[in-house]
């Protein structure tokens, strides 16, 4: 069997490799092994060994162009799951000017951050709501939302179906673990 044979047995089929190729940001649940090759030459295998401890995998394309736009990104991705608003993701990353870094989260991850947040969020609770069995109401805290209500008025609004029915649709496709 042959790596993308064992992808697409592994992989949801929102998050099949070959209908995502030519996304600028993709996120992949449900991963068992990811090989990253570095530009320097060296490579690092990631892997879980337990089926129910599966890696989620979000790919993140830019051109950088200078050291300051590569830590840029790496602050946003330290900073972002803490957050609690734009205005405070854009402290975090050392911006006074909320502005000033909505106009390069843009430029360099050619998005905006609210547009990415929401992106990272959905494939979130999408994971794990397709992915595990975790009950619905730890999904609520391990994803960030206050509330069970916040949590379906996300998903019905912004998915368009509410978290048990995304579940149940898991379910009946055997996406889910028993």
């Amino acid at each position: 069997m042959n790596v993308i044979e064992l992808t697409n047995n592994i992989l949801p089929e929102p998050y099949n490799i070959q209908k995502q190729a030519n996304h600028e940001n993709v996120s992949y649940n449900g991963v068992v092994k990811c090989v990253l090759y570095f530009n320097n030459g060296k490579y690092k295998t990631i892997f879980s060994d337990n089926a129910k401890n599966l890696l989620s995998v979000n790919i993140v394309r830019y051109n950088h162009k200078s050291r300051t736009e590569v830590n840029f990104v790496e602050r946003v991705l330290m900073h972002y799951k803490d957050s609690v608003s734009i205005e405070d993701f854009s402290r975090r990353c050392g911006y006074k000017s909320t502005k000033t870094f909505t106009r390069y989260f843009k430029r360099i991850l050619n998005t905006t951050p609210k547009q990415w947040l929401f992106l990272i969020k959905k494939n979130e609770v999408m994971h794990y709501l397709q992915n595990t069995n975790i009950p619905i109401n730890e999904i609520v805290s391990f994803t960030g939302f206050c509330s069970m209500s916040h949590l379906a008025h996300f998903c019905k609004s912004k998915i368009g179906s509410s978290p048990t029915e995304i579940r149940n649709e898991a379910i009946k496709d055997n996406k889910v673990f028993q």
